[in-house]
């Protein structure tokens, strides 16, 4: 438990990582403000969580405005000592070919753009604190090509990119920034991913992860993670623990990127 709550902002709450983010901060004893563009699947995540340490704010990160007020509601409460950016969708394996300039557009706009809205705002609210945290959600494909599609691997690069600015532009003021990126984990982000895309991405229901034999041959560990392995990194990474790490990517990918 930690000694003093602290403000947790979350962002893709209402399933996956960022809901098994909750989790592992709200076992810690901290307050949890949990952003999702779903208020059923946000209610859904509140319920597993202690009802006193859970606020909910069904916004749509693509939204600048909403997003502004979203994170004016979470600074009211003294402090965001934490930003855990989890919102995004997937591509399937959409090639240039197959990529449409709408579905690119859309990937764009909610992973990398939906992303800037929220680091923005609450970049202000910790350079007053002179104190605050950032971790972001790239994924192994921003370093390898193939796992899945165009625009997705340009946006979580491109997250990549953001978050080194972000270390060097936060640094002086006592913040943090880094990056977590995920290899194959067990979450329900093909789902998600057709009901906020639609019929913009003709198969999600593909790569590693649904192909057993591809994953046990790129994957030393030979296996699939849980959410909460990603999870508890993002909780280290906003702790004292990690207070001198800055700038950089964590891979938790069962040695993906070694191999």
């Amino acid at each position: 438990m930690t000694t003093t709550p602290r403000n947790i902002l979350i962002t893709g709450a209402g399933s996956g990582i960022g809901a098994a983010v909750a989790k592992v901060f709200t076992d810690a004893g901290d307050r949890v403000h949990l952003l999702d563009i779903s208020a059923d699947r946000l209610a859904q995540v509140a319920q597993e969580l202690p009802t006193e340490l859970v606020e909910q704010y069904p916004v749509d990160v693509t939204d600048f405005d909403a997003v502004q007020e979203a994170v004016a509601k979470v600074a009211s409460h003294g402090s965001i000592d934490v930003l855990a950016g989890c919102a995004g969708v997937f591509d399937g394996l959409a090639t240039v070919e197959t990529t449409t300039r709408e579905l690119w557009d859309r990937v764009i706009d909610i992973n990398l753009t939906g992303t800037f809205n929220v680091v923005k705002p609450v970049a202000a609210q910790m350079i007053s604190q002179k104190s605050g945290s950032i971790v972001l959600m790239s994924s192994i494909a921003a370093h390898r090509a193939t796992p899945d599609g165009l625009a997705y691997d340009a946006s979580k690069a491109g997250l990549e990119g953001m978050t080194r600015r972000l270390a060097v532009d936060l640094g002086p003021h006592g913040i943090n920034a880094n990056i977590v990126a995920p290899g194959v984990i067990r979450t329900g982000i093909r789902a998600t991913s057709e009901e906020i895309l639609g019929e913009l991405v003709p198969d999600t229901n593909v790569g590693v992860g649904t192909n057993p034999e591809l994953r046990d041959m790129l994957v030393p560990l030979r296996r699939a993670a849980e959410a909460s392995e990603v999870a508890s990194t993002v909780f280290f990474l906003a702790g004292e623990g990690a207070s001198y790490i800055s700038g950089d990517v964590i891979h938790v990918d069962g040695g993906w990127i070694a191999a």
